[in-house]
This record gives structure tokens, C-alpha cells and sequence, in this order.
């Protein structure tokens, strides 16, 4: 018995090209309908980044900031418990006031980051607030608001001490956002070009090549961003090493992220990317309004989407001698690592799915 195998076979490009067949949206569906497609996501996009910037920054209203209250000599007993408790009950809760014993203790818990104000009652007058900018100038200019219709009401006066201001050029604390947003653009911008332009990767080779270019792409941006900001400008002067190290973090959090949802669900990926990180991180981050004074819903995502988590990383880092930086760190390593494990497993998936629709090659048997 002999086996004859065909000299000159034509190789099987069938997969590739039912692949590639299946990429090409023209193709598949038509150019007016994937225009119609095209016009209704382009125009949910825009309103959604309406709705979202007008809803978080609107109206910021202050809830629950986190204040001590101190007495100093001379208070009669059981007064400071009295304003705390006085504070607490202010219509809408805008804060969240508790009697500590001295004002060094409130400054320790201010730099520790586990309060934001504190208030010290003077019998002789005036009262003095102690606020930190650095940590949201909207937080502490609502302190004062508050504060100044609280010492009218008893005809008293307060004093306003910054514990932990911004600094000389960073206006209002807005240059960490910016930083911070500029680091996720460029993360999802590079892996939204790859995806678009090369495709979502076939092999666990092209899977470690993508990754090996976002990250030799982040550790660049992330030095040249921490750079400007720190010796060019000198705005963050001091902290180029650790802003560096923050910044890598973002952009291949971000880009990883970004490339996974692209091996996962093509590319629709750049559009919920846009969403995740335009539509919802760039408002819930803050920027000078601190989680306390933007409503509640962008309060409790901010922290964990990346223009949040480089923003609050950004703080820690420069004025808060890198307490609170765990957060954001946490942040950064999951959708490191979900976008990780979206790109390599979508990878083997489509691989192991490619090799069972592979043809077998024709075999003829002759005796």
C-alpha cells in the first residue's frame, strides 16, 4: 500500500480569509448600514459626554466631609461635642463632623488623609478653620462656605489656615487630572491604533508582542509626562521617580485594558473604551472637586477607573507624602491585569478555534 500526497497543493488560506471576511464590516453589512451604525454610536457617545460632564460638575453640593472639632483652653466642658453635634445635623449633611482632643491630633489625621477640615473653638475669638487644599480646593472652599453661614448664625468669627496647600503652580490642584487624563488618552489611544490598524492578535506571539510595545510605549510616556511636569514646568518638582512610576501605571493599565476588551469583543472596544474612560473616568476623577462634593454615583466609580485612580495617585504622591497611594495602585494592577487576561485568553480562544476549522489535508491510498 502507497501514500500519494499532491506535489504542488495549493496552501488553505480559507480561514484566513473567512477571518478577515468576517473583520471587514463593509463587507459583511454594507457600507449605508454600517454608516447608520456609525451616526447612532458617534451621537450616543457625544450625549453621553454631555449628560455625564453637565451631570457630575453642575451643582456640587459638599456631603459628609469629614471634619474634627477641637476646643481649646478655656471652652466650657462638653462644648466642642455640642458644635459636632450641631454640625452633623446642617440640612443635606454636609458634614461629617467628631471631637478629637488637640489640634495636633487633627493635623496628623488632616496629613494622614483619615480627615479633611477641622474646626477650633477659641472662647476669646476668632475660631479657626483648618482646611487642606491640596486634597480639593472645591472641598475646602465648601468648608468655608459652610463654616461662614455657621459663624453668622452665632454672631462669631473664624480664621482659615491651609494645613496643606497646593502648590505655587498648580492652580486649584488641577494640573494632577490633567496629567493623569493625559496619560490614559495615550493609553487608549495607542491600543485603539493597534487594534484598528493591525488586529487583534492571532497567536500567543503577536499577543506578547502588543503587550511588550504598550509597555515599552508606558514606561516612555510615563517618564516624559512626569517630566514636563516636574522639571519643565515645575509643577511637581521633587517627585519625577515616583510620578514616573504612577504614570507607566496608568497608561499600560489603560492600554492593556483597552486591548483585551479589543480581543474580546473586536472593534467595539474603542467605543466602550471611550466610554469607560472619556464618559465616566474623566468626570468621577474630580479634578478639583474632590469625591465629597460631586454626586454620589461618580464618587464611588472615580476611584476605580484609571483618570481617577492617576489623579488621587498624583495627589498622594506630591502633597500627601504617598499616603493613599495603595488605591490607586490596586486600581492600576486590576485592569493591568483583567486586560491581561482578556488579551491572552481571547487569543488561545480564537486560536484553538481556528485550528478546529482548519480543513484536513486530502489523502489518497493506493494499494
Amino acid at each position: 500500500m502507497t501514500t500519494t500526497h499532491p506535489a504542488h497543493a495549493a496552501p488553505d488560506n480559507s480561514s484566513t480569509h473567512d477571518e478577515h471576511h468576517h473583520d471587514n464590516l463593509l463587507v459583511k453589512y454594507g457600507a449605508p448600514k454600517v454608516m447608520a451604525a456609525l451616526f447612532v454610536g458617534v451621537l450616543l457617545l457625544q450625549m453621553g459626554f454631555i449628560l455625564s460632564y453637565v451631570a457630575a460638575f453642575h451643582q456640587p453640593t459638599p456631603r459628609d466631609i469629614e471634619i474634627a472639632v477641637i476646643a481649646d483652653q478655656g471652652t466650657p466642658d462638653g462644648m466642642d461635642q455640642q458644635i459636632a453635634d450641631k454640625l452633623n445635623a446642617i440640612d443635606g449633611s454636609p458634614l461629617d463632623a467628631q471631637v478629637v482632643d488637640s489640634t495636633a491630633t487633627a493635623r496628623r489625621m488632616i496629613n494622614d488623609r483619615e480627615i479633611q477640615g477641622a474646626f477650633v473653638i477659641n472662647p476669646a475669638g476668632p475660631d479657626t478653620l483648618i482646611t487642606a487644599s491640596a486634597g480639593g480646593s472645591s472641598i475646602a472652599s465648601s468648608l468655608e462656605a459652610v463654616f461662614t453661614k455657621v459663624e453668622a448664625t452665632q454672631d462669631r468669627q473664624f480664621v482659615v489656615r491651609d494645613e496643606i496647600p497646593v502648590g505655587a503652580h498648580d492652580n486649584r490642584g488641577l494640573s494632577g487630572f490633567y496629567l493623569s487624563v493625559g496619560w490614559v488618552v495615550g493609553g487608549y489611544l495607542l491600543a485603539a491604533a493597534i487594534g484598528l490598524f493591525i488586529g487583534a492578535p492571532k497567536t500567543l506571539r503577536q499577543a506578547s508582542a502588543h503587550t511588550g510595545v504598550i509597555a515599552i510605549y508606558s514606561i516612555i510616556s510615563g517618564a516624559l509626562g512626569a517630566l514636563i511636569t516636574s522639571h519643565v514646568l515645575g509643577t511637581f518638582a521633587g517627585h519625577w521617580f515616583p510620578l514616573w512610576i504612577l504614570g507607566t501605571a496608568v497608561v499600560f493599565g489603560t492600554a492593556m485594558f483597552t486591548l483585551g476588551l479589543r480581543a474580546a469583543i473586536g472593534v467595539l472596544a474603542v467605543p466602550l473604551a471611550i466610554a469607560v474612560f472619556v464618559i465616566l473616568g474623566n468626570p468621577s476623577a474630580g479634578g478639583a472637586f474632590g469625591s465629597n462634593v460631586i454626586p454620589s454615583f461618580y464618587a464611588a466609580i472615580g476611584r476605580w477607573i484609571t483618570p481617577g485612580a492617576g489623579t488621587e495617585g498624583v495627589r498622594s504622591i506630591v502633597y500627601f507624602n504617598n499616603v493613599g497611594v495603595g488605591q490607586p495602585a490596586l486600581t492600576l494592577f486590576l485592569y493591568a491585569l483583567i486586560g491581561a487576561v482578556m488579551l491572552f485568553g481571547f487569543t488561545i480562544r480564537r486560536n484553538r478555534k481556528s485550528t478546529d476549522t482548519t480543513p484536513t489535508p486530502a489523502v489518497a491510498n493506493a494499494d
